[in-house]
């Protein structure tokens, strides 16, 4: 199926929150790979993002989500010596509030320290659970757009060819290890590690077969 090469950040960010869309609805029918149906779906949304028709949903679903599942890990699953963890750390810009905290044990939080989930993610090089994903996302774009930030121009590589970073793809190494505390970055999140490109239905993890189709 035809693909997007986003140009904006705006771009960006719908067009993995599309590709999320497409994910969740792709674990639905159970089939290991992705039909045309998700292509539809994962289209339809990010088209209608672009042209105002289609919104991004609030965070309700997901902190209903995190209240079900409050006595484990949102990394791992253990429910031993559970904490709370910034998704996107404190000192980097992530706001201290109900929408940025998940559930982690001590351990996870411990690891994760000062990366981000995409960081940390793609230092384990795995991809991360849909529901942290969508999280994750949704506290991008709100981000984005209340600072006015959505029609910056991608990073071009290639002559006029925007800069795409899978989520493993281009890691600079340096980008992921610990900073000072003084350090001030230019994203709050990891802008470059927004995931454009997501694996087959079969090899996702922390499937939600319950979510709407386009009501993540």
């Amino acid at each position: 199926m035809a693909t997007v090469i986003p140009r904006t950040v705006g771009e960006s960010l719908f067009w993995s929150y599309a590709n999320l869309a497409m994910a969740f609805t792709g674990d639905r029918h159970d089939k290991p790979k992705y039909q045309q149906i998700d292509y539809i779906v994962r289209n339809k949304l990010y088209y209608g993002l672009l042209r105002g028709t289609h919104q991004i949903a609030t965070f309700l679903k997901d902190e209903m989500e995190k209240l079900d599942a409050s006595d484990a890990c949102c990394y791992c699953g253990s429910q031993s010596y559970l904490t709370l963890d910034h998704l996107i750390p404190q000192f980097k810009g992530g706001k201290h509030s109900a929408d940025n905290l998940v559930v982690a044990c001590r351990s996870c939080n411990s690891s994760k320290n000062a990366l981000d989930l995409m960081e940390w993610m793609a230092k384990k090089k795995k991809f991360p659970p849909l529901r942290l994903l969508r999280r994750y996302l949704k506290l991008a774009i709100q981000y984005c757009v209340e600072n006015g930030l959505m029609d910056v121009m991608l990073e071009p590589r290639e002559g006029a060819r925007p800069k795409l970073a899978s989520l493993f793809d281009d890691l600079d190494k340096n980008s992921i290890s610990e900073r000072s505390e003084g350090a001030s970055p230019a994203w709050p999140f990891a802008i470059g590690l927004i995931p454009h490109r997501f694996p087959d239905p079969v090899d996702l993890v922390a499937r939600v077969p319950t979510a709407d189709d386009c009501d993540i």
